[in-house]
């Protein structure tokens, strides 16, 4: 009984510290306003590491972070549209806000173009802890997803390459299993990076979640950089290594798995 209430006790101090800093952060860009503010955008494919790298970047004092709940700019976990994302730039009172639709990470280049002072961060995952991870976190709803897209023509991803759709189509069976979807769902996303050409585009960083994770000050402090923004320590006292490797090699079909080992390799060059 006692150690479930030091439990409740530290959730409790967590969340009011968290809200504290919340408010002082407030607090400190409205006394401070930003004489120019820029949009950030987060993509990668779900459970890559998105969230800590906003988490992360959101401690500092001039940094807004606007995640997908937030009816601000977006609806149903996507942006409303153009005008309420420059809408949320312009009342920012800081230097940098975040966005982080990475269920359109495929409109990447619409942002670049959209917003010429955008840049885009682009966080990647090795296949098999990313696709463990979907797997435990999304399960059914992944086999929706995919299924959706093929049952839709892949309305919402029209950026895809046919040959690319053909492949998801064709692994698209009846028993399409967990793990397949993960694994599909891996591909298209990741593939997005070299379909889209972004790593010709001086706006885009590719970030490495093993790097963040394992060298999470090293990897934090050359984000900052990139931003124009200055690094401090606590920025990352919450990142931990445990996730890398954990579990056992997901169960993928031969195809779809030699698919995202090769996505993997021209992402890494490994």
């Amino acid at each position: 009984m006692t150690l479930n209430v030091e439990i409740k006790q530290s959730v409790l101090l967590y969340r009011a510290k968290r809200r504290g800093r919340y408010y002082l952060k407030r607090l400190y860009q409205f006394v401070t306003p930003s004489q120019a503010t820029r949009p950030v955008f987060i993509l990668g494919s779900g459970r890559s590491g998105t969230d800590i790298v906003s988490h992360c970047l959101s401690k500092a004092w001039d940094v807004e972070l606007i995640n997908e709940d937030n009816p601000k700019a977006f609806d149903n976990w996507r942006l409303k549209n153009f005008d309420a994302v420059q809408s949320a730039v312009n009342s920012s009172r800081a230097s940098q806000v975040l966005f982080k639709p990475i269920v359109e990470t495929l409109r990447a280049r619409e942002f670049l173009t959209e917003f010429p002072s955008g840049v885009v961060i682009f966080v990647i995952r090795n296949p098999d802890d990313a696709i463990n991870s979907m797997v435990r976190f999304f399960g059914e709803a992944q086999v929706r997803a995919v299924r959706s897209w093929v049952e839709t023509g892949f309305a919402r991803q029209p950026q895809a390459p046919t040959e690319i759709r053909e492949f998801i189509a064709s692994h698209c069976h009846a028993d399409l299993s967990l793990e397949d979807a993960a694994g599909l769902y891996w591909l298209l996303y990741n593939s997005s990076y070299t379909f889209l050409d972004l790593q010709s585009n001086p706006r885009v960083t590719k970030i490495r979640y093993e790097n963040l994770v394992q060298k999470p000050d090293e990897t934090m402090q050359e984000i900052c950089n990139l931003l124009g923004m200055k690094w401090f320590p606590s920025m990352t006292d919450e990142v931990y290594a445990g996730s890398v490797g954990k579990n056992r090699k997901p169960d993928m079909s031969p195809a779809i798995e030699k698919r995202c080992r090769e996505v993997w390799a021209q992402l890494t060059g490994e």
